[in-house]
This record gives structure tokens, C-alpha cells and sequence, in this order.
């Protein structure tokens, strides 16, 4: 499978989703995991949001680096590591409009204030145990 045909079908199957699990680390090495709203982009950048009092956004400010799992009905999952940082002023506008139509429930967060994060991936693998033997791919950015 070419490069550009896994990069759909990842895309394709995030999609399907809204709801991933986010693991961050704080300052002294503890991991924290969470359940995060998401949305995706053409180019597989992940779009969340979380409000500064929470163990994630406090980790973030310390360490950009973050892991997702997203799906795992059906034995179908992502794994995503990447670079998470704050939407800049610039484009903040732009991305929230998009992520609240992919995912409407966050409008509520959005107007409360919540700061918005984009993920840069730096690795994914999409992984289909529903198959024998399973479908795996990796993309590295």
C-alpha cells in the first residue's frame, strides 16, 4: 500500500471518531492519562481542547510530547505520538470553527474558554486485529 493511500485510510478511520485517550507526562515523570473530544485535519493533525486547570494542560506546558489510542471497537486502533502545542492567535479562529463542526459537542468548551491544541504527529500505526494475519501500518513523520 503506497503512502498516500495508507495516509486516506488512517484519515478515513479517524474520522470515524471523536472520543481518543491522551497520555502526557508532568515534570516529575508521572503519566497522566486522559479521555479527550478530537478532531482531525486533512493532514492528520489532531485538534483537541482542555481548560488550564487540568493535569494535561499544566503537562503540556512543561512537555509538548503526547501519545493517543483512538478505536478500539472492532479490534481496529490508532496509535499516534506526536508534538502537541497551543493553536496560535493567528489561526485560532479557523481552528476552532473547524473542530466544533467535527465535533459540536465542544462548542460549550470553546465559548468557557478552553485553550485549543493542535497535535503534530511525529508516528502512527494503524492496527487491524479483525484479520488474520492483522493489517498494520506505520507512518513516520
Amino acid at each position: 500500500m503506497g503512502d498516500i493511500q495508507a495516509r486516506r485510510m488512517i484519515l478515513d478511520f479517524l474520522r470515524q471518531h471523536t472520543l481518543a485517550v491522551i497520555a502526557t507526562c508532568g515534570r516529575d515523570g508521572r503519566p497522566e492519562a486522559a479521555a479527550i473530544d478530537f478532531s482531525v485535519r486533512d493532514d492528520l493533525e489532531i485538534v483537541f481542547d482542555t481548560f488550564e486547570h487540568t493535569r494535561k494542560f499544566v503537562n503540556l506546558s512543561e512537555q509538548s510530547r503526547v501519545a493517543l489510542v483512538i478505536g478500539w471497537d472492532n479490534n481496529i486502533t490508532v496509535q499516534y505520538e506526536g508534538d502537541a502545542t497551543k493553536v496560535s492567535a493567528d489561526d485560532l479562529e479557523r481552528y476552532q470553527d473547524a473542530h466544533v463542526k467535527s465535533v459540536p459537542a465542544e462548542r460549550e468548551f470553546v465559548e468557557k474558554g478552553a485553550v485549543v491544541f493542535r497535535v503534530e504527529p511525529r508516528w502512527i500505526r494503524y492496527s487491524d486485529y479483525s484479520k488474520t494475519p492483522p493489517d498494520v501500518i506505520e507512518l513516520r513523520f
